[in-house]
């Protein structure tokens, strides 16, 4: 269990340095999509060299992007929240930062699957629970608050609204139960989604 907890505060420490550069810096748009995509790069070098790299890492990242920024579109469009400080409706590093939240999260994933071999497959679904539940509201609360964006819609915890807690939840436990079935379905060995 305390690997488990060094883990996820090392990750924690990881998300909160994350949230701190997009938040001081969200107004210079391009530099900071081009910073994420060096990050994102970082990340996929790392796991080629740790033999850890797969398909699943690649299409994580892609549809959690491409569901983030859907949601992004709509999410402006219909006013529910406004990005501040940039000349785009949605910024381009938005893109990323959804994609790099997917990397964050199974990156922890695979520590603690790698570190733990003593805790059930009950213990660490809740494990995941907890981190896609804490990992992306924590970020949201740090961007926001540094004046990133803001909601248009009530019932907010530190700025950000309930119902945009519940759509994060959903959305990256959603992408883990995805990638978790067409892992099995299709054979891809992954330490995360199909051991």
């Amino acid at each position: 269990m305390n690997n488990v907890i060094k883990i996820i505060l090392k990750s924690i420490v990881k998300l909160i340095l994350g949230g701190l550069l997009i938040g001081f810096f969200h107004q210079y748009d391009l530099i900071l999509a081009i910073l994420l995509v060096l990050k994102i790069t970082h990340s996929f070098v790392k796991n080629i060299r740790n033999k850890t790299f797969n398909s699943n890492l690649i299409f994580g990242f892609l549809l959690t992007a491409i569901i983030g920024y859907i949601c992004e579109y709509f999410g402006t469009k219909y006013q529910y929240w406004e990005y501040h400080d940039v000349a785009t409706e949605i910024p381009k590093w938005v893109f990323f930062a959804w994609g790099a939240a997917f990397i964050l999260i199974y990156q922890t994933e695979l520590e603690i699957n790698k570190k733990t071999t003593d805790i059930s497959s009950k213990t660490k679904k809740l494990w995941v629970l907890f981190i896609v539940t804490v990992f992306p509201t924590l970020g949201e609360i740090i961007t926001i608050n540094l004046g990133t964006w803001s909601y248009n819609v009530p019932y907010k915890v530190f700025g950000v609204p309930l119902a945009a807690i519940a759509a994060l939840i959903i959305i990256h436990y959603a992408v883990n139960i995805i990638l978790g079935y067409t892992s099995k379905k299709f054979g891809i060995k992954d330490l995360v989604f199909n051991p």
